[in-house]
């Protein structure tokens, strides 16, 4: 059997201990943006991306491999998903002038309004504007981003290669899809606590 075949069978073969494994370690903040599933299928396409580099030597050290390839995939997406939390921190901020009625799920809960809570709450309501902002296509969520920089759109005009007028009106197009994109993935956070 050829090397190449013989990993794609050991990954296969090590599938449902990943999948455990993740269900394990990956932990429910990470697990509410992500599902076990995707994770492991990720974790799957990391190491055949990787197939090249390994060097087999034997089944345990193939193992080991694997699970330590796992296990960075976890941290990077921690990561990611941490840094995206505090671009959903800036989100809940976004101030859209006078069309921010239609904004009103997306405002920062009263600051006079402590504990458990109004914690949880608003923890989820990042979350959920993580999530949202990260299912942007890229050039929306370059433009929000910019919004959240604070960049004026001249400013960010010229970063993008584009007119103050085109960014200007891409960015109330894409604040839109955003308020769109939170409801949806709202509802999906409400659904699946209910």
């Amino acid at each position: 059997m050829s090397e190449p075949a013989r990993f794609a069978r050991e990954l296969a073969a090590q599938r449902g201990e990943l999948l455990r494994f993740i269900e394990r370690r990956a932990g429910g903040a990470l697990v509410r943006m992500e599902s076990p599933e995707d994770l492991t299928q990720d974790i799957l396409a990391r190491a055949l991306r990787a197939a090249q580099s390994f060097e087999w030597r034997d089944d345990a050290g193939f193992r080991a491999w694997l699970f330590e390839v796992a296990r960075n995939h976890l941290q990077d997406r921690r990561a990611y998903w941490s840094a995206l939390k505090r671009a959903g921190t800036a989100v809940l901020r976004l101030d859209g002038g006078p069309e921010s009625a239609s904004w009103s799920e997306i405002s920062d809960l009263a600051a006079s309004v402590t504990g458990p809570s109004t914690f949880a709450a608003r923890r989820e309501q990042i979350a959920v504007a993580a999530k949202a902002l990260a299912l942007l296509l890229p050039r929306d969520r370059a433009l929000v981003e910019g919004i959240i920089a604070g960049l004026s759109a001249s400013e960010h005009a010229a970063q993008l290669g584009l007119t103050t007028q085109a960014v200007e009106s891409g960015r109330k197009r894409a604040l839109e899809r955003l308020r769109k994109t939170f409801r949806l993935v709202l509802g999906r956070f409400e659904q699946d606590a209910g």
